[in-house]
């Protein structure tokens, strides 16, 4: 038993249990064994959601509705339940019959319920035998099967219908059921004598006179009895007299005749036949004695059938009608079922209708004719006459299996239906074909009823449908063929119908191929929406798809839709569908509103399944003039929107609004990407909404574009400035701020581009993929600073990028960015990092990022797609670059330039495009520019960074000076290190390895973090090589054997790490625990020699700084404040490990550091070299006069020779810093003038570079700071980089002294062998630009330039012509190459202080040439004039001092030597001051013609026995509080120094031969001139013995140092 069954059985027990319960009266039994039998036969579905109470309560209703009613009559009850008024209820309505019990009851009440479209839930009956009392009351009762006693059978119904509320309803039900069960009953009780009726008959029939075909006799008795045989349900019987009547003939019933179902109706009515049809009136007076037929009335007894007449004629004597004996009824199943061999009369009429034909008996006709009988319908074998059924045979057995329709009608003998015998073939035959039968021969036979069909399937190709027409006008005239022929064309398929098309459009064989191919492809939906024409146009998209191009489209306006705003598009797509949600944006982009869309599969005959997806969309603008050029540019947009040429926004609107193609709607579209990127306020989404509004706006932008860049369209001012003023006009209509801010700001960004791609083709002459446009950004309004000199914005569907230059010659990294939303703001503060980084090299910073925007998930593919998108990037940067070809500029193709020749674009390898220089090289070559495979450094040919560790030594560099500065020589010492990064890295890697005596406390990577409290230097130096050495490696290869006591290697995943004593006690602290965050924050802040910043990531910043203004997320849990490090160093060998504000945090609390842009500069500057020499051989290969290979090997060769090239810029650059902070709070002021001339001339932002503000920098003044060393690295930078842009120009580049720049720029090998080609070389003015700008600020230091410039107003050029004079004839170069020599032998400071003073004396000879030099003469010139007397003075000057100043200047020089200084370095150091008089000196010995021994000898003296050295020293130690007072006090050493030399002059023109004695020829001049000295003598006795001095005692001493001179020269 089954769970469910189980469940049921309780359930009607629980309900025998209830009657049990509740029944009170004597017979509960009876009322259970009258549950039980109701119930018996529900099914469990039905039982499964009843509950017990309702099925006691109908049960018990039943019962006493039974046991009330005693008679035979039916009771039959329709009613609601309900539980107050009934004790039960139910959501049904419910029908309670009791009846006599009979046959038909069950199917005539079904039929009842059907007729009134009553659903009935739940349909119960029981047949009952039952027994009364004499009461009346129910005493025994049984089902039928029993053996009982009983006094009556009934029949009790209990049945569940639809509810019903209306009383009218229910009264028509009740009404109905009572009919039905009189037509029941009436049926039932007369039906044995019907039956006798009609063996009566057929027994007399033989007897019968006037008939005369006996054969008809015999074959009628035999039908009679065989219906008698129970193969007939007699349901009525009634004679019927035919009578003549005035001209015509009548039948009427015979009074008392009716039987059963015919008492129901008049017998006395009569109908005449002249109101039948011709042939029912012939039919009614032929001798044929049967009559079959069937009536018009449906029976409402046993099945829903129309009633069957069976009639029998009498005969008077001569044979004439008389009369007829009339059964109705329905034959039996066996009738249909049976063979029709096995019917009387159908068996003879088959035969007859046989005989009929020419076919033989046995034959294949014969036989075919036969099953064309036996299977044809058996009423209509029965009714139709032989002459009807041999047609019919014939012609269906002449269409022999044909693939074709007939048709046959035969018109009821009493016009009362149309019997329509249609044949199709079985494919063809299909619901819509037999619903357009019924319709055809509804119309065809004037009927309005509907038409009744029985369809026939057999192994036969055809299908067989009997159609019935009733309610048709008996006289109706029809045409046989004209209905066939419709049926024809009804029964023509859509196939067919394509397959004509597909002929009339291909051609025979084409289109015969095409038919088969799709003859079934195409589902039904399809079939029935789409015309077969309309599928030739499908198919010929179809077949346009390919592996290649897997969509085909049409879009088009129905001529149903001509007048209106409706459109469709079809879509066809090669092997899968489109789902719904993938393209219903893309068209709702292009401003369409989808309100249908139906998907087909289409599946040809070689399994190809294909699809189509219809649309019906609604245009927001009908106003299209030519359709179907609207139509070829949506397609075509929409296909490259697919395809991901387009990009699927807003912005398609435009194609149909504005009446622009997809790749101009791109134009509005590639500003609005950019308009985001330079901060722009609005979004995307906001100005589509802008344009949406104003399409018309749109189209004159792109009008304006094309009118400045487009080849074909000759630009002019005036033609361009019309579109603006209509653009502006335009916007009057505008009334949203916002939008017109929006529209004035594309009218100036196309303004303020100067070139694009946009009509460049690509090789196969097609529209390239991405557009790329130069762009002048100081002319678009508000953007962000700073701002670059040019850029080129790419944008494509697949990628965008900038590329962002400080200049004409600019050269920095592409990175692959991540930022899509703001790529632009991330390059831009890189690219002013690399402004002040490039500084050092030729070309001024640049930067680019790019960001891919269809990244694929898996890893291969994400990184082929990156190349992708970078090489897209690149070669939208070269379409619009200018090349040069045997040194002429050639412009780009197809680009309208609005700027200067700009030729110049060299890219590298920046942070994710490492490995990516190969393949902008190999673009390079492609495109042919010039600069070949110098165009992106880092290249597989070119000098490999790693391995040369450029970038780890530079920034060892400043890790060494620093050391050296707080006196530890860190190649021979050990020291303490902790380090970001792993060995496999690069910086890294290289870094830990440029000392043997590191002692790496503590490393971390992103995986690991690497602890050693008490490392060995020896060992670990070993196995840091070792790890450097392998193909890839991690912390988790170090040797932890080599690892001292209490380190170890842990996972930064861990959720805590234990720490061991010796790592307390390494990192200070008495925590047990640590997460790896808290631990790496712990190890930063260590007592430490050393950081090293060999990593990725920003790990300091200022305590200032919040973590979201780092920018740098991955890292905010463990990064420090610079003030918390207690490390002594902190070197940037990595870009971006500390903020630019932390670095002066940190250094202002004791730290030494420079930046990043400092540090690391040994790559930028190795990838410039390797730039600048490439540009020269790749010259000399395509002149012929290297070979590629020569040239390759020539490159690898001068490898050692870059790196110390490289190396020394990097010594150089840190040591200036280092002169120029020695004096830093004494010269702040000095600085704060250059800053400021840097923001006066737009060149400097302090505020993006984190320099102090003027309150900051009087608060640091006061205080007696001065700048820090990372404020100073950004000085030093701007200092060259604005020097190095000044110098390009031709006083400079084309002065012969400074070629020795250009070539000592190079290699010895290139120097040696192509010095003469290098001045063609295309930079060479900038590479002479920029060494010497590098030369001038690390000699002078960073405000040497502004400080001349302001104290003598002389151009630039003249100040670096005078210092180039200066720096010789000092011979700078020389000694400040001895002082370098002596790091690490002597104090740091001393070496510093050195140099300041080389710097200090130099400034001031190159200030007394800007005032003095003879202009007459070039450089060469002017150093070979005073060589001579530097040379002599610096061998000889003390010989030509006083005794008391020679002995000073010995002090000096014995101070010196004390702190190590070499002798002969210690003495020019010392004697610098004096030396500096040479210049006064040389040009007193030229004009008076006395030797320079003389006239040193003189002025030395003359100035010592004046006090004129003593109150040069007053006037240099005067304090100044502001820049006036700095140039007084300059002026007045000025004046002293030319006074000097003038009373030199004066005294010497005593002395008229070499010979003279110079103290004897002073004495006595100043014996002569005793009272004119004796005022001077006096001035100066004031100043001794005054504590201090203000500026105009000064003024008045001078004045009267110049009038004693004057004097004195006159009395001569």
């Amino acid at each position: 038993m089954t769970q469910q069954e189980g469940q049921t059985s309780v359930l009607l027990e629980n309900v025998s249990s209830l009657i049990r319960s509740k029944v009170k009266a004597t017979n509960v039994s009876l009322v259970e064994k009258f549950a039980k039998t109701l119930y018996s036969n529900m099914s469990t579905e039905d039982l499964a959601s009843r509950n017990d109470s309702d099925l006691y309560g109908a049960a018990l209703s039943l019962w006493n509705s039974l046991e009330k009613h005693t008679d035979d009559t039916a009771l039959i009850r329709v009613f609601n339940p309900e539980l107050a008024n009934n004790g039960w209820q139910s959501s049904h309505t419910i029908v309670e019959i009791i009846a006599k019990d009979m046959p038909f009851l069950v199917d005539s009440v079904r039929m009842a319920l059907a007729r009134e479209n009553i659903v009935s839930h739940l349909l119960l009956h029981s047949p009952l035998k039952i027994k009364r009392d004499k009461d009346g009351l129910i005493s025994a009762l049984s089902g039928m099967k029993t053996e009982q006693e009983s006094d009556s059978n009934k029949t009790v119904f209990f049945i569940e219908i639809d509810r019903q509320s209306d009383k009218s309803v229910i009264a028509s039900i009740k009404k109905e059921l009572e009919s039905v069960l009189a037509d029941v009953s009436v049926a039932v009780e007369d039906w044995l004598a019907i039956k006798d009726k009609l063996v009566s008959i057929s027994k007399a029939l033989p007897k019968r006179k006037g008939i005369k075909n006996k054969t008809e006799v015999k074959e009628t008795v035999e039908f009679l009895d065989w219906l008698a045989k129970d193969n007939f349900t007699l349901m009525g019987y009634r004679q019927y007299d035919l009578s003549p009547i005035k001209g015509d003939y009548q039948l009427t019933g015979v009074a008392d005749t009716s039987l059963g179902m015919m008492k129901l109706s008049d017998e006395t009515k009569s109908r005449r036949l002249s109101d039948l049809p011709e042939v029912a009136r012939k039919e009614a007076h032929s001798d044929n004695l049967l009559i079959l037929t069937k009536t018009n009335s449906l029976s409402r007894v046993h099945r829903p059938a129309y009633i069957d007449y069976i009639g029998i004629k009498r005969f008077d004597d001569e044979g004439n009608v008389i009369g007829e004996d009339r059964f109705i009824g329905l034959f039996s199943s066996s009738f249909y079922n049976n063979s029709a061999a096995d019917v009387p009369v159908l068996k003879s009429k088959i035969k007859r209708v046989l005989d009929m034909t020419d076919f033989a008996p046995g034959t294949h006709a014969y036989k075919a004719v036969l099953n064309i009988l036996e299977t044809y319908p058996r009423d209509e074998l029965l009714q139709a006459r032989e002459k009807e059924l041999l047609e019919v045979a014939l012609g269906v057995h002449h269409m022999q299996e044909r693939d074709m329709s007939r048709v046959f009608v035969r018109q009821d003998t009493y016009g009362r239906f149309f019997s329509c015998m249609v044949y199709v073939p079985r494919e063809r035959y299909n619901t819509a074909l037999r619903r357009e039968t019924q319709n055809i021969l509804a119309n065809a036979f004037d009927s309005n009823e509907q038409v009744e069909f029985t369809t026939f399937f057999s192994e036969s190709m055809l299908a067989r449908t009997h159609y019935t027409v009733r309610g048709c006008d008996q006289n109706v005239e029809y045409t046989v063929k004209q209905i066939e022929r419709n049926l024809i064309e009804a029964a023509r398929t859509w196939e067919d119908k394509l397959h004509s098309a597909l002929l009339e459009r291909a051609g025979e064989s084409r289109g015969n191929e095409l038919a088969r191919k799709y003859s079934k492809a195409f589902a039904s939906a399809y079939r029935e929406q789409v015309l077969p024409s309309a599928a030739v146009v499908d198919i010929e998209k179809l077949e346009s798809l390919s592996d290649e191009n897997k969509l085909a489209m049409l879009f088009y306006r129905p001529q149903e839709s001509a007048n209106t705003n409706q459109v469709r598009l079809s879509l066809y797509h090669k092997n899968e569908p489109i789902h719904l949600s993938d393209v219903m944006p893309i068209i709702e982009n292009f401003g369409l509103r989808v309100i249908g869309e139906t998907p087909y599969s289409v599946k040809t005959e070689d399994g190809q399944v294909n699809w189509i997806m219809d649309f019906s969309m609604l245009m927001s603008n009908d106003d299209l003039d030519d359709f179907s050029k609207v139509s070829e540019r949506f397609q075509l947009a929409l296909l490259n929107v697919w395809n991901n040429k387009l990009e699927d926004d807003g912005f398609n609107k435009l194609v149909l609004a504005a009446s622009l193609k997809g790749r101009e709607a791109s134009i509005i579209r590639a500003y609005a990407k950019y308009m985001r990127q330079i901060g722009v306020t609005f979004s995307q989404s906001y100005i589509e909404s802008t344009f949406e509004n104003y399409p018309h706006i749109a189209q004159l932008l792109v009008k304006l574009f094309d009118k400045k860049f487009s080849p074909k369209s000759k630009f002019t001012e005036k033609g361009y400035e019309k579109i603006v003023n209509d653009i502006i006009a335009e916007l009057d209509n505008v009334a949203n701020l916002d939008d017109d801010r929006i529209i004035r700001l594309y009218v100036d960004m196309i303004g303020a581009t100067l070139r694009t791609n946009f009509y460049q083709k690509d090789k196969d002459g097609i529209n390239k993929s991405y557009i790329s446009f130069k762009v002048q950004p100081s002319l678009i309004p508000e953007m962000p600073l700073p701002l670059p000199a040019f850029e080129i914005f790419v944008y494509s569907p697949r990628v965008e990028g900038v590329h962002l230059r400080g200049g004409k010659v600019a050269r920095g990294g592409l990175r692959w960015s991540d930022r899509r939303e703001d790529f632009r703001t991330e390059v831009l503060g890189l690219v002013k990092a690399q402004q002040v980084k490039n500084t050092v090299i030729v070309p001024v910073g640049s930067k680019g990022g790019f960001v891919c925007k269809q990244l694929p998930t898996d890893r291969e593919a994400f990184f082929k797609e990156g190349q992708e998108c970078y090489k897209l990037f690149i070669r939208g940067l070269l379409d619009i670059t200018d090349n040069i070809h045997h040194g002429e500029i050639v412009p780009p193709v197809d680009v309208v330039r609005h700027d200067e020749d700009d030729p110049y674009l060299v890219v590298a390898a920046d942070k994710g495009t490492a490995t990516f220089s190969d393949i902008a090289n190999g673009i390079s070559e492609e495109y042919g520019f010039w600069l070949g495979d110098a165009f992106a450094s880092g290249g597989s040919i070119g000098y490999d960074h790693k391995a040369m560790g450029i970038t780890a030594k530079g920034a060892w560099e400043s890790v060494k000076r620093h050391f050296r500065e707080i006196g530890i020589d860190c190649q021979t010492t050990d020291f303490t290190c902790v380090a970001i990064g792993d060995m496999a890295g690069d910086v890294f890697g290289n870094g830990m390895l440029l000392s043997k005596h590191i002692r790496l406390q503590a490393a971390f990577n992103h995986m690991h973090i690497f602890i050693d409290p008490n490392p060995d230097a020896a060992s670990s130096y070993l196995e840091r090589k070792r790890m450097f050495e392998l193909p890839r490696s991690s912390w988790e290869d170090y040797n932890k054997d080599l690892i001292s006591q209490g380190g170890g290697i842990f996972s930064r995943s861990a959720k805590s790490i234990t720490l061991t004593p010796e790592i307390k006690k390494m990192l200070g602290t008495k925590k047990a625990t640590m997460t790896p965050n808290e631990l790496l924050r712990a190890i930063l802040m260590m007592q430490v020699d050393l950081i090293w910043n060999g990593g990725i990531g920003t790990y300091i910043k200022a305590k200032s700084e919040t973590h979201a203004d780092v920018g740098d997320r991955a890292n905010d849990a463990l990064r420090v404040n610079g003030e918390e490090l207690n490390a002594k160093i902190f070197g940037e060998g990595g870009n971006l490990g500390a903020t630019q504000l932390g670095r002066i945090e940190f250094t202002a609390n004791g730290g030494r550091m420079n930046t990043d842009f400092i540090d690391n500069v040994g790559g930028v500057a190795c990838s410039d070299n390797e730039v600048n020499i490439k540009i020269l051989l790749n010259g000399l290969v395509s002149e012929g006069d290297l070979t590629k290979k020569q040239r390759d090997e020539l490159l690898y060769s001068m490898t050692d020779e870059v790196s110390e090239m490289v190396l020394k810029d990097c010594y150089r650059q840190t040591h200036t810093i280092s002169v120029t902070q020695l004096k830093g709070p004494q010269t702040l002021k000095e600085q704060i003038r250059f800053i400021h001339a840097l923001e006066k001339d737009g060149k400097l932002n302090r505020d993006i570079e984190f320099l102090p503000s003027d309150e900051e920098l009087a608060e640091r003044q006061a205080a007696g700071k001065g700048l820090t060393r990372p404020e100073l690295s950004v000085l030093v930078s701007y200092a060259k980089m604005v020097l190095k842009e000044q110098l390009v120009i031709e006083e400079i580049t084309d002065n012969p002294y400074y070629r020795s720049l250009l070539v000592d720029a190079f290699p010895a090998p290139l120097r040696e062998r192509f010095n003469n080609a290098m001045d063609n070389h295309p930079l060479r003015g900038e590479i002479i630009a920029t060494k010497l700008a590098n030369q001038i600020v690390n000699d002078m230091g960073l405000n040497f330039i502004v400080r001349m410039s302001e104290e003598t107003g002389a151009p630039v050029s003249e100040i670096v012509l005078c210092y180039s004079m200066a720096k010789a004839v000092f011979e700078l170069g020389n000694a400040w190459q001895d002082i370098s020599a002596l790091d690490n032998q002597i104090p740091s400071i001393v070496q510093t202080e050195m140099l300041y003073q080389l710097r200090r004396t130099v400034r001031r000879a190159t200030r007394w040439f800007l005032r003095h030099r003879n202009k007459a003469l070039n450089i060469e010139q002017t150093i070979e004039f005073f060589a001579p007397a530097f040379n002599d003075l610096s061998e000889n000057i003390t010989s030509y001092m006083v005794d008391e100043e020679a002995e000073k200047l010995n002090t000096e020089i014995n101070l010196l030597a004390k702190e190590g200084v070499p002798s002969a370095l210690a003495k020019r150091i010392a004697q610098l001051s004096s030396l500096f008089s040479v210049m006064d000196l040389a040009q007193v010995a030229d004009a008076s013609s006395k030797p320079i021994s003389q006239v040193s000898e003189t002025y030395f003296k003359l100035g010592a026995g004046m006090g004129l050295h003593w109150f040069l020293d007053q006037i240099t130690k005067q304090p100044v509080a502001n820049h006036w007072q700095a140039l007084a006090r300059a002026s007045y050493r000025e004046e002293l120094d030319w006074q000097q030399r003038s009373l030199s002059q004066v005294v010497l023109n005593n002395c008229e031969t070499a010979g003279c004695d110079v103290d004897t020829i002073i004495e006595s001049w100043m014996n002569e001139h005793q009272v004119l000295l004796e005022r001077w003598q006096h001035m100066l006795a004031e100043f001794k013995t005054s504590q201090t001095h203000d500026f105009a005692k000064f003024s008045v001493a001078l004045r009267e140092l110049m009038l004693l001179s004057h004097n004195c020269d006159t009395a001569q």
